[in-house]
């Protein structure tokens, strides 16, 4: 941890910590070294473990790492040399390190230079690595420095005869003699140049000029072995240079595909391997290691080996290959690290059927004899190796991938299923269950272990089946849908092998819209049935006496229905999520839709225990006009999620070792796309959508998976060995991400008041990436902290965060297009205090838009509840276009109704706070307090207004964008900047007294002091004015007992002690600093919890400070 020094004797302690990952490099093939703002890190990237973090090159970026190849080994640790340099600073460090411990020592330090350092290079002497050093500066010259005293000591000092900005270097050589820079300059050009080669007037002869980009070069490197040269630019390509070949003429490799400026390309094998603005990792083929000689075409490309999208927001800033070759590790502006796979790239993406198995019927086995008509015509995957295929002439045959010598055997044979067969098995793979075109359903075992029954039950086609698990191993629910027919609720019971029995339980009836059922999942402990259908209708029935003691099938009807849940596509299948630990209220389920969105919901009860629920009518909703919650008599159905993750239509969830995969297809590709992680794990060309298909998995990271298809009356399998395909690491996050744009907005929420001790701290931000994040305070995470949701909703940037309790815990967040939402909190406390705990967002309401313009912004909320007992909230919003408006938020009708609205500033109004103050008769006086761009505090009491509206609230619902009351002039203003205010702090102070702490863009911090009366404000002596508080404009202030925190765009961190000095005012003083290391802070909030005073700071990244209450 790093400790800054308090002028008080006291320490502010940095504590969480997620900023720029700007450099990785490794130690060995299970050793990761990163660079994390000014701290490097030590990951076992086998384990995910974080063995050591050391703050090495303070108040800067690490923008490399360069180590010695050299490295000693005693007893199992290995002792290895570093240099780490960013900005005008370098450090020597040594690394001492095991499979399960690091230790990181800072040996010398060294800066500023007279220059930014671009690139730093061991150098050797008799094959020796001493304590020489070559350092490539911004304005193209290198100097060679001996590195082992105390301070630097120049050798030589050579500038390029080539004298221009650069943006990009990279030595080859470990020599003085043998050493090569390749320059990118801000000219589009590359210049590769020898320091130990001079002209007459001493400069760096530039020896090769690489011309083509169209924008300033970002990055460049050498192959190992230096024939050739990559280069990234502004131009979003990558280019490879030959560099040995004797043909000058020899044009470069272009590849395009980046969306976005490229940050760095690499070397390895026959690959290249990219990073980008755009927030992936792309994988190449190097043509030039393939080219005939002679060819002298210009290459280009397109299309990627791999695109790795893991990171959030934008720019993956580093990358790093491991020494063997086997792993990538990208980190980026969202302070995530992830590993991918290079040696997976071909069984990640299968593009030919040489990588697929194609499973044909035999020739002959047991009494099936083949013919030439016969063809697979359904088929079935119950095992990772193991598929049932029904055949055209109506035989059921296994086939086992494992039994090489006989992969087949004939399960079943009846005529009934010549033609036309709809198969289905249940996920354990014990029962397979066929429908006939005559309505005929067989049930048997792909391993004999019961009697195969044979039904009539259905007088037409059956064209849909679905099968559920029972907890009771013993127990099925079979679903059967057929033309012009009921649906039927079955219940199979195989407890006697030798006499199965079948009993129909329900038919369903449908509701009178036009609906076909298409997915389904069955609640078996809280008796429902949840019903997709092609309409985008989601039907929810109860199931009385599932356990089957019912007679006559009886005839349900569902007990609520939503309909245009995915606008007007298929909802394709519905997915429960287990139930974990003391989890046991209500259901979680998701839908996946052909609109390429999936949804989360939560479905509970309305019931007492031991209530029967009697006959209702179908409750309607309808989710294209809002509806975000339905609720009937007896149940309560909410949307808690929505996203839309794949240009392509989505047909499953699935849900295993709890992480999300999403199943679907894109143009002719399926593909396997991780949602928790947010990266595809495998895609295969089959053709597109509009076939039988078939998955299944047996964990998350897909090491044993099937995927089968049919195309063209083939049956083609995937059948993926994970075991064989690793990349040498368990977890692909090796560090949680953050927001991947700035942060404009944070807030501590205090979601378990009536705890003292133990109480779990929680956060919420939003920013730029348009990201609700809400994430928990853990010392014992890699950044101190967990994300608990993430949450994209908002269309455009979060630029405010307020927590406000009443019947429930709400959380209001608003920025640009006018966005104003409202979202329900719920917290479950873990059994374990070091656990996290489980926390939704339900998205509960959206503020209707009033404003003619657009682009209407709002700048900053203020949040309370006025009527906790009635669920009634006060909203102080005020808006880019000099408007200040006052909502009340109804929980009970969970709408946005517009109290006051009215305009005073002339300006932009950027900062609103609200202040209760208690009057005798134990009332409150409400008061509002709005600053804007014209330097100005303004004074609003609205009690009387608000008070009105609470009292006739039903009043307000009939017209919600109708203000009730206008405002008129503030009873108070004052001038308190000469420019914008951009941070606004009031508090009561003393008795009435209002203190006024306010930051702007001229630097200044002032505090004013104003006594308030019944009509008017009364000014206390004279403002407290500290004209250079900051080096530039201050962004948000605290209060935070009897001192005052203030953050700027300088990066500092001052902590000023509040006095009183009675007639003369308040004073401040100056107590403490500290630099913080995220850049463009924004936002700030503080918390005192535990015994401990938390104050965090976010901008582009996330620090918080601790001390002692």
């Amino acid at each position: 941890m790093n400790v800054e020094f308090s002028a008080h004797g006291e320490h502010l302690e940095k504590d969480m910590f997620a900023g720029l990952v700007t450099s990785l490099a490794f130690h060995s093939e299970s050793i990761l070294l990163a660079g994390h703002g000014p701290c490097l890190k030590v990951f076992n990237v086998q384990t995910g473990q974080l063995l050591a973090c050391e703050t090495v090159l303070p108040h800067n970026r690490i923008h490399r790492i360069v180590l010695v190849p050299e490295t000693r080994d005693d007893s199992g640790v290995q002792t290895r040399r570093l240099a780490v340099y960013g900005s005008k600073y370098l450090s020597i460090l040594q690394l001492e390190i095991s499979e399960t411990a690091a230790k990181v020592t800072v040996e010398k330090a060294f800066g500023p230079f007279c220059d930014w350092i671009m690139d730093a290079q061991w150098l050797t002497e008799e094959d020796e690595y001493r304590d020489q050093m070559a350092l490539a500066f911004a304005h193209n010259f290198v100097d060679v420095y001996d590195l082992s005293g105390s301070e630097a000591q120049r050798l030589d000092h050579v500038q390029c005869q080539v004298r221009c900005i650069l943006y990009a270097a990279r030595f080859y050589g470990n020599t003085r003699d043998t050493l090569i820079l390749a320059s990118g300059t801000v000219f589009n050009e590359v210049h590769l140049w020898k320091p130990s080669e001079r002209n007459e007037q001493g400069d760096g002869v530039v020896y090769k000029n690489l011309a083509g980009h169209e924008g300033v070069i970002f990055g460049v490197g050498f192959s190992p072995d230096g024939s050739m040269l990559t280069s990234v630019s502004d131009d979003r390509t990558i280019r490879v240079w030959p560099l040995h070949d004797t043909n000058t003429k020899q044009s470069p490799q272009i590849i395009f595909g980046h969306t976005a400026r490229v940050w760095d390309c690499q070397f390895v094998d026959e690959y290249l391997v990219s990073i980008s603005e755009d927030t992936t990792c792309r994988v190449w083929k190097n043509l030039l290691m393939s080219q005939n000689d002679g060819d002298d075409d210009v290459n280009t490309g397109i299309d990627g080996l791999a695109c790795w999208e893991g990171h959030a927001g934008k720019n993956v800033w580093s990358c790093a290959i491991s020494p063997e070759h086997q792993i990538v590790a990208t980190g980026g502006q969202d302070s995530g690290i992830r590993l991918w796979s290079l040696v997976s790239i071909k069984e990640n993406k299968i593009d030919s059927e040489d990588d697929l198995a194609c499973i044909s019927l035999p020739t002959a086995v047991d009494s099936y004899v083949h013919t030439r008509n016969d063809f697979i015509r359904n088929f079935s995957v119950i095992h990772q190796d193991t598929v049932l295929a029904m055949s055209s002439e109506g035989h059921l045959l296994k086939y086992s991938a494992a039994l090489i010598d006989q992969p087949w055997q004939l399960l079943y044979h009846d005529e009934a299923f010549r033609n036309y067969s709809i198969m289905e098995t249940s996920t354990c793979g014990q029962l397979v269950v066929m429908g006939s075109i005559t309505g005929d359903l067989v049930f048997l075992s792909p391993d004999n272990s019961f009697t195969p029954l044979k039904t009539k039950t259905h007088a037409n086609k059956v064209f849909e089946l679905f099968v559920e698990k029972s907890k009771d191993e013993h127990v099925f629910y079979v679903i059967s849908y057929a033309f012009h027919d009921d649906i039927h609720f079955h219940r199979l019971d195989i407890s006697n092998p030798s006499n199965p029995t079948l009993t129909t339980l329900y038919t369903l009836d449908l509701p009178a819209e036009r609906t076909t059922i298409i997915s389904l999942a069955v609640v078996e402990e809280e008796s429902l049935l949840i019903c997709g259908s092609r309409e985008a209708a989601l039907l929810i029935y109860r199931l009385p006496h599932l356990e089957g003691t019912l007679g006559e099938p009886l005839k349900i009807t569902p007990s609520m229905q939503l309909r245009r849940t995915h606008g007007r596509q298929a909802i394709s299948s519905v997915v429960i999520k287990p139930k974990q630990g003391q989890d046991t209220k209500g259901v979680t389920f998701w839908t996946t839709g052909r609109d390429g969105c999936y949804i989360q919901y939560s479905l509970r009860s309305l019931l007492s225990e031991g209530d029967v629920p009697g006959h209702t009518e179908t409750q309607l909703g309808i989710a294209s006009r809002g509806d975000t919650v339905t609720e009937s008599q007896d149940l309560h159905l909410e949307k808690v999620y929505r996203n839309k993750v794949t240009k392509g239509w989505l047909e499953r969830v699935v849900y295993l070792d709890g992480e999300l995969l999403l199943l679907g297809f894109y143009r002719k590709r399926f593909f396997v796309h991780n949602e928790t992680k947010n990266f595809e794990l495998i895609s295969v060309a089959c053709g597109g959508a509009h076939r039988r298909w078939q998955f299944t998995a047996q964990d998350a990271k897909l090491d044993k998976a099937t995927f089968a298809f049919i195309r063209k009356e083939q049956l083609y399998a995937y059948f993926r060995d994970g075991a064989t395909i690793g990349g040498g690491f368990d977890e692909s996050i090796l560090q949680e991400n953050y927001h991947g744009r700035e942060v404009r907005a944070i807030e501590y929420l205090n979601l378990f008041p009536e705890m003292k001790n133990d109480a779990p701290l929680i956060f919420a931000t939003g920013g730029e990436d348009t990201l609700l994040r809400l994430q928990q305070y853990m010392p014992t995470a890699k950044s101190g902290f967990v994300t608990l949701a993430s949450i994209r909703k908002h269309k455009s940037v979060i630029k405010s965060v307020a927590c406000s309790k009443g019947l429930v815990t709400l959380l209001f967040t608003s920025g640009a297009t006018e966005e104003l939402r409202c979202w329900k909190l719920e917290a479950t406390l873990p059994e374990d205090p070091r656990q996290t705990l489980d926390m939704k967002c339900l998205e509960w309401a959206t503020c209707p838009s009033v404003s003619e313009d657009l682009e209407t912004r709002i700048m900053d909320i203020s949040v309370f509840a006025i009527d906790p007992a009635r669920g009634l909230h006060i909203i102080g919003a005020v808006y880019s276009d000099a408007m200040i408006r006052i909502w009340l938020f109804n929980e009970a009708t969970r709408r946005f109704s517009m109290v006051i609205d009215g305009t005073w500033h002339a300006k932009c109004i950027l900062q609103i706070q609200h202040v209760l103050v208690a009057d005798n008769d134990g009332s409150n006086r409400i008061l509002f307090f709005t600053s804007a761009t014209d330097g100005k505090i303004a004074f609003w009491d609205v009690t009387r207004e608000l008070n009105e509206a609470v009292h006739a609230v039903d009043d307000l619902d009939t017209d919600h964008a109708r203000p009730a009351f206008k405002l008129t002039e503030p009873f108070y203003h004052y001038q308190a900047h000469m420019s914008g205010v951009n941070a606004l702090q009031v508090q009561l102070y003393q008795g009435n007294q209002l203190l006024f702490v306010t930051g702007g863009d001229d630097n200044a911090l002032v505090a004013a002091l104003f006594e308030l009366q019944d009509q008017h404000v009364q000014s206390i002596g004279e403002r407290c004015t500290i004209p250079g508080a900051h080096a530039s404009s201050i962004t948000d202030l605290r209060f935070v007992n009897d001192s005052v925190f203030s953050i700027s765009t300088d990066q500092r961190l001052n902590q000023w002690a509040l006095e009183n000095r009675g007639p003369q005012g308040v004073s401040l003083k100056l107590i403490n600093a500290a630099y913080m290391d995220v850049s463009d802070p924004s936002a700030m909030d503080v918390i005192a919890v535990n015994g401990e005073i938390h104050v965090a700071v976010t901008g582009i990244g996330l620090q918080s400070i601790r001390y002692p209450q």
